[in-house]
């Protein structure tokens, strides 16, 4: 049996492991073997949280893997998972590796034909699902799956009717399981021992900004060694909660939120719904968060919005104390040390209104804050320092592993932090991130030839645009690809002016352009349609649909605000000079953004190709179709014209 050594330098309470030579079934095992009765997880079901011990967690992980063994799962064949964040995704998972196979997630909400396309580009044998709407995007398309030979539901409301000899419900799986082992006793023991570090663990498959998504394979090592870096910068103990948010289909739930659990046995917590989340998050007072930008930028937008429709007293609180907390922040950012006084203020501030505030967000135990996946906008870092919760960037990558993230007292707003412990980073002239570590993915399913272009000389190519501060930081700036520039050879980063932009509680979203044949910046920019609404509401301005208030001029006044606003921080040569408001909102089943809410650039500037040379012709508004769904539920197209407008002071707007 597999000998895993408690670090001399951690007391008995905590779980330093050496893991470098394991798969994550061992892991299970030995918190099993040794920790068996403490809680490991805890799922919210019809209102009440059920805890699992973990013997539970792996008794269920044995018996689930025998299952699948009858079922015809051999060493190398691969299972892909669809479904809500719940145990039985991650115990589907592990039942899988620890009998030799190879797992893939596929986003919840994914349709039929991303479904197919991931099942058949993995070469699936199985596929594990949540529920009735997951099974029946299977048998959809299961004519199209040659090799598909079971799908095992674990929920099975609605699939009591269900008779195809394709599907297997959960439960029924570790029956047979339980049976198998009877006759069988040794043989799970047996194969999991067989596991070795460098077998592959599970293939992610990319978000696909710039085509079909790719397979990242990633071995337990990898994944494993990952962890364990970004729990040198987050101590986790086993006292400590965790919320399952991410998507467990993405890479970033196993770095910072699986495997840390499994890790340091940090509890695991999964809400209810996804319509529950921050109810729940609530209940449990997580230690740990780390959510995307795109979920912090909504935390603060929902902020604004309540205080812009609070009671005056709470308006009046809200104002007179934010500044402090802006001001105590950038104290605290800038190294010194507040003296007497402001310390005295910010308590008062803090029991008025950052500690009543951080509890309505469910963060009032939260030790260690990360954002990641892509730039945050400053504004929202500044904001969350300012309530009184410490916010740190990290910085990783499906290929290359965990790159960087800010240490304590060291957090600056504009990079990325410190490379972490065993990666070894290199910029080339071209200004490319060049990554080297133990946590780099083995390589791309199916596609070797873009294997080698990702990874030469040992190094994995990133493509990202980054710079290395005085102080050893890192700067991220863009992809590299997507890093812009003018004829005038001026650059400018679109990601960090869009997160700009998006700080703003009228502007749900935006995509910046320009281009080496184009003399100056300009965007699309998608409004916030409630919050506007409401604005337009208070301010008497008439509309019907979002195309008809999108076109109104004291809305593009209202946009030009922020805009105006964001410019000031740029560099004269780099501002935004013309944008546009869609008559629609950015869509991911139009393949307009990613599973993950990125924008597919390419996609995008095609799609709008006309509104985009209109911005760059002189061109005053451009004529669209546009389809409409009225308040009584009634639908229709809409012609309308989506008027360019400028920033240029004295413009015709």
């Amino acid at each position: 049996m597999l000998k895993l050594k408690r670090s001399k330098s951690e007391n008995k309470s905590s779980t330093a492991i050496d893991s470098s030579d394991c798969t994550i079934p061992q892991l299970i095992r030995y918190n099993a073997e040794n920790w068996g009765d403490s809680s490991a997880m805890y799922m919210k079901r019809f209102g009440i949280w059920q805890g699992y011990s973990w013997k539970e967690y792996y008794d269920t992980v044995k018996h689930f893997s025998l299952g699948m063994r009858c079922l015809g799962l051999n060493k190398g064949d691969i299972t892909c998972i669809i479904g809500d964040n719940e145990p039985e995704w991650f115990w589907g998972e592990f039942a899988v590796q620890a009998a030799g196979g190879v797992a893939t997630g596929i986003f919840v909400d994914s349709v039929p034909s991303e479904v197919e396309y991931i099942a058949r580009h993995s070469d699936a044998r199985f596929a594990i699902v949540n529920d009735q709407e997951q099974t029946d995007k299977f048998l959809e398309i299961r004519l199209n799956l040659p090799l598909l030979q079971k799908v095992i539901y674990w929920d099975p409301k609605g699939l009591k009717n269900y008779n195809d000899p394709l599907l297997i419900s959960f439960d029924d799986v570790i029956k047979l399981g339980k049976e198998y082992e009877k006759n069988n006793p040794d043989d799970f023991e047996k194969r999991l021992s067989e596991g070795k570090a460098d077998d592959i663990a599970f293939i992610y498959y990319t978000s696909g900004t710039t085509g079909l998504p790719k397979g990242a394979c990633l071995s337990h090592r990898a994944l494993i060694t990952t962890a364990k870096s970004f729990i040198d910068r987050y101590p986790l103990t086993e006292k400590d909660n965790l919320i399952s948010n991410f998507p467990a289909a993405w890479v970033g739930d196993s770095y910072f939120a699986t495997l840390p659990h499994i890790l340091t046995r940090a509890k695991l917590n999964f809400p209810e719904e996804p319509e529950t989340i921050a109810e729940d998050t609530r209940e449990v007072g997580p230690n740990f968060v780390i959510y995307g930008p795109r979920q912090w930028e909504s935390l603060v937008s929902e902020i604004q919005i309540k205080m812009i429709d609070a009671h005056w007293l709470k308006r009046f609180v809200y104002n007179l104390f934010m500044p402090l907390g802006y001001k105590f922040a950038d104290m605290k950012l800038a190294g010194k040390t507040p003296n007497i006084f402001w310390r005295i203020l910010y308590q008062i501030a803090y029991f008025a209104l950052f500690r009543p505030l951080k509890d309505r967000l469910g963060l009032s135990r939260v030790r260690f804050a990360v954002t990641g996946s892509s730039v945050l906008s400053l504004d929202t870092f500044r904001l969350i320092h300012a309530i009184g919760i410490e916010l740190r960037q990290n910085y990783a990558s499906t290929e290359a592993g965990y790159i960087s993230s800010h240490s304590s007292n060291e957090i600056r707003f504009e990079s990325v932090g410190r490379p972490a412990r065993g990666t070894e980073v290199r910029i080339t002239d071209e200004g490319e991130l060049l990554v080297r570590s133990n946590c780099m993915f083995s390589g791309y399913q199916k596609n070797p030839d873009k294997t080698k272009e990702v990874m030469r000389g040992g190094w994995c190519h990133t493509g990202d645009a980054v710079n290395v501060d005085e102080r050893g930081h890192l700067i991220f700036m863009d992809r590299l690809e997507h890093m812009g520039e003018l004829s005038s050879g001026v650059k400018y980063a679109p990601q960090y002016i869009e997160g700009r932009l998006r700080f703003s509680p009228y502007i749900k979203d935006a995509m910046v352009i320009g281009g080496k044949t184009r003399d100056y910046v300009s965007a699309i920019v998608n409004m916030d349609f409630a919050m506007v609404g409401k604005w337009a509401e208070r301010n008497r301005i008439p509309y019907t649909t979002f195309v008809d208030l999108s076109q109104k001029k004291e809305i593009a006044d209202l946009i030009k605000k922020d805009l105006t606003r964001v410019n000031s921080y740029l560099p004269e040569t780099s501002r935004v000079e013309k944008f546009v408001l869609l008559h629609k909102e950015f869509d991911a089943d139009e393949a307009e953004l990613t599973r993950t809410r990125k924008l597919r650039r390419e996609f995008m500037e095609e799609r709008y190709k006309q509104l985009i040379e209109a911005m760059y012709e002189d061109g005053k508004e451009v004529k669209v179709e546009a389809p409409v769904t009225y308040r009584d539920g009634r639908r229709g197209v809409v012609t309308t014209s989506i008027k360019v407008r400028t920033l240029s002071e004295g413009a015709n707007n």
